[in-house]
């Protein structure tokens, strides 16, 4: 008989997720043969990692994260901010997603959430801040 595979904290991964709030997927890996991950490298949250160690694979899980555990933080009113047209190269859908660079090189995404004559409203909050989750998890298999 073939031993069984655990999941340990170094393990790289295959696998496939959605992310869902309120029944509405909002991110998910669609390959049918997966993606590979790393655990530790800080793709997923400590208690979504948390959840998947010492599983046995290959498995199916549902890990729950909530708002009020702020993992992803809570939502920051000064981190939405009204932009001018100039501050585009052209003017944005409502919802998109773009991502900004920083002076000191890194990049900032954030969501368009109004579009007016005047400004453009963008929300630099994680996308996921302020929301109860639900994830569903295929582990594929280790490498």
């Amino acid at each position: 008989m073939a031993e069984t595979l655990k999941i340990g904290p170094e393990d790289s991964l295959i696998m496939q997720y959605e992310i869902l709030h309120e029944n509405t997927v909002l991110e998910c890996n669609e390959a049918p043969e997966g993606d590979k991950y790393k655990m530790g490298e800080g793709y997923w949250p400590i208690q979504v990692e948390l959840a998947m160690l010492d599983q046995s694979v290959p498995c199916k899980m549902t890990v729950n994260v909530l708002a009020k555990d702020n993992v992803f933080g809570e939502i920051d009113p000064e981190r939405v901010l009204s932009m001018i047209h100039d501050d585009f190269d052209t003017t944005p859908a409502l919802g998109e997603l773009i991502e900004f660079d920083l002076p000191d090189g890194q990049s900032v995404e954030g969501q368009v959430l109004d579009v007016s004559d005047d400004a453009i409203k963008v929300d630099f909050n994680h996308p996921y801040a302020g929301r109860d989750l639900r994830i569903n998890i295929t582990i594929l298999a280790i490498l």
